[in-house]
């Protein structure tokens, strides 16, 4: 078997593995709140801040139960403040706190992430 007959069979030996992977659990809200993310499951949390100052990054996660990847601010971009988009991991079994911070006004955030 020639290199690229190779690469051929590797590529469909994995692809059922990758249709096998959770899908991102994603939430918006600005509200606490308790949820179950499988290890290896992306979780997306978007925060809409009100007035001036945004939510601080990293977020405090209590826990190597969910790993932080990356935060970003999505459109469509409102006079009211930034939307920020927060990505986590589930890394292990485990239970993680995240408490989202905001440098103004806005509560904070506290999410309780049970990670099976």
């Amino acid at each position: 078997m020639n290199a690229s007959g190779l690469s051929a069979t590797v590529m469909w030996a994995l692809f059922p593995l990758a249709a096998c992977a959770p899908e991102p659990l994603a939430v918006r809200t600005s509200q606490s709140q308790t949820l179950r993310l499988a290890v290896g499951q992306e979780l997306d949390v978007t925060l809409q801040t009100v007035g001036p100052g945004e939510y601080e990054s990293p977020p405090l996660v209590s826990s190597s139960a969910l790993r932080f990847l990356n935060v970003a601010l999505i459109s469509p971009y409102v006079p009211a403040g930034p939307t920020q988009q927060f990505r986590f991991k589930g890394e292990a079994l485990g239970q993680a706190i995240v408490v989202f911070q905001h440098s103004g006004n806005n509560p904070a955030v506290s999410d309780t992430v049970n990670v099976y």
